[in-house]
């Protein structure tokens, strides 16, 4: 079986021949709350009617922004990554929420309850500990806390079939299940934790009345999103939740160490993470030389341009260092050998 290739051709293939549910993928060419277009498009990839969510937020309607991740193991860099995201998102004046994904890695990943729950306190004091503000309309939840959820999972159920399931599988399902990470078939267990998933992009609105929310994952899971837009039709069109809106921004996959193609909790060896050694994390990152033919495909470069704090003056000089000056990209990366370091040593704290 061919490996997926997390690379500028896979995600260009995917913007521009496929769809999100019954939405085209767009460029992003629009500002958001407090961030430029230009600080958009370096932070994701592309959208789906994501515009229609900036425009409902400048004109004071109620919307929310929603990421979250399973609780399979200790975070790596592309969650790190995304917890800045929301965290640059709620500087620019937009709500977010962060659900953590406990009954997802105990349903659809087969993890222990217990070690799930032991992770649950740890995840929300890091993310406190990265700068993220716990605090209406903002939120951080896992999924147990909110049992109105299970009321929308009901809900919206009702409006997936089989076939719906069998087509929000990532692309990189067969990989996960030749690695005994995920069952082969789209198990009940599954079904319920993608339905789960589904619940709760939608319920912001139908258990707190948001007229927008904009999902905001990595591009690799779009199918969970187009699934759920799916999903909203059928619930408009027998109901009375037309009034709302739901979008989407889609940034980059992390790639993989040591040849997995991807960084992910539960692909031990694939990710950085908090727990490894420091000499570890030097060498992935000081060895990495720019041989890539665009910086986007390098992976200190993603590493920089989104699990880290630096402005956006600050990572277009770093993807000119990468082309031009060996040197200076050999600075860069030692200075982010620091800085990363630092943001592992608030996972302990």
């Amino acid at each position: 079986m061919d490996v997926i290739q997390y690379n500028q051709k896979y995600y260009n293939e995917i913007i521009c021949n496929r769809k999100c549910g019954s939405n085209k993928f767009e460029q992003i060419n629009f500002n958001l709350g407090g961030m430029a277009k230009e600080e958009l498009k370096q932070q994701w990839l592309c959208h789906v009617k994501a515009d229609k969510f900036a425009n409902n937020f400048y004109q004071g309607k109620r919307v929310i922004a929603t990421t979250g991740f399973g609780l399979t193991g200790v975070p790596h860099v592309g969650n790190i990554g995304q917890i800045i995201k929301a965290i640059k998102l709620q500087k620019s004046g937009i709500p977010v929420q962060i659900v953590l994904g406990d009954l997802d890695a105990y349903c659809g990943k087969a993890k222990n309850w217990h070690s799930i729950k032991n992770l649950v306190s740890k995840y929300k004091q890091f993310i406190k500990n990265l700068g993220f503000k716990n605090e209406y309309p903002s939120i951080v939840r896992t999924q147990s806390e909110a049992l109105n959820v299970l009321k929308t999972l009901y809900l919206t159920g009702y409006y997936i079939n089989d076939k719906m399931f069998d087509l929000a599988k990532e692309d990189i399902h067969d990989y996960y299940s030749q690695q005994g990470k995920i069952d082969k078939d789209m198990t009940y267990r599954i079904k319920l934790s993608l339905n789960l998933m589904v619940a709760d992009f939608i319920d912001p609105h139908i258990s707190a009345g948001y007229d927008n929310v904009i999902v905001f994952l990595g591009i690799d899971e779009y199918k969970y999103v187009g699934l759920a837009m799916n999903v909203l039709m059928g619930l408009q069109a027998n109901s009375c939740y037309s009034d709302f809106s739901l979008s989407a921004l889609f940034s980059f996959t992390m790639k993989g160490l040591n040849n997995f193609p991807k960084m992910g909790k539960s692909l031990p060896g694939s990710g950085l993470t908090p727990l490894m050694n420091h000499n570890e994390i030097r060498k992935v990152i000081m060895l990495s030389g720019n041989q890539e033919t665009i910086p986007e495909d390098n992976i200190v470069f993603q590493m920089i341009s989104s699990a880290s704090f630096y402005s956006m003056e600050k990572i277009k000089y770093a993807k000119f260092a990468y082309q031009n000056n060996v040197l200076q990209w050999e600075i860069i990366k030692k200075e982010y050998l620091s800085d990363l370091l630092t943001i592992f040593g608030k996972w302990e704290k």
